[in-house]
């Protein structure tokens, strides 16, 4: 199953380890997810970039990733422990339900899941 990520929201007012979270996970914004394994790589990859923030930062608030997914797809909020109300970004992906593609450029798609 492939995936996509069709929306990253940021929060304006964040501190700088908020706002190096923010830029790390916007060069993501709008990518295709080759599969399940990928997709779990990616989040793996923000819980230890949200690691590293939060020991640059020590002296600031500690954020978490916190994980909802559904049938169709998933949220990812970055925000400070233990207040829900403070959230630094929403990344936001979908299932791939299929394509569409001209006769000729199915083997072009097909490449870009390998």
């Amino acid at each position: 199953m492939r995936y996509f990520i069709d929306n990253i929201k940021t929060y304006a007012s964040v501190n700088k380890k908020g706002r190096a979270l923010q830029i790390y996970v916007q060069q993501f914004d709008r990518h295709l997810i080759a599969d399940e394994c990928s997709l779990d790589a990616l989040k793996c990859d923000i819980e230890h970039q949200i690691k590293v923030m939060n020991e640059k930062y020590p002296r600031s608030r500690p954020v978490r990733l916190e994980v909802y997914e559904n049938a169709k797809g998933g949220q990812w909020t970055i925000l400070v422990e233990h207040d829900s109300d403070s959230i630094v970004c929403i990344i936001s992906y979908e299932k791939v339900m299929g394509y569409y593609a001209l006769a000729d450029k199915i083997d072009e798609f097909a490449k870009i899941g390998q």
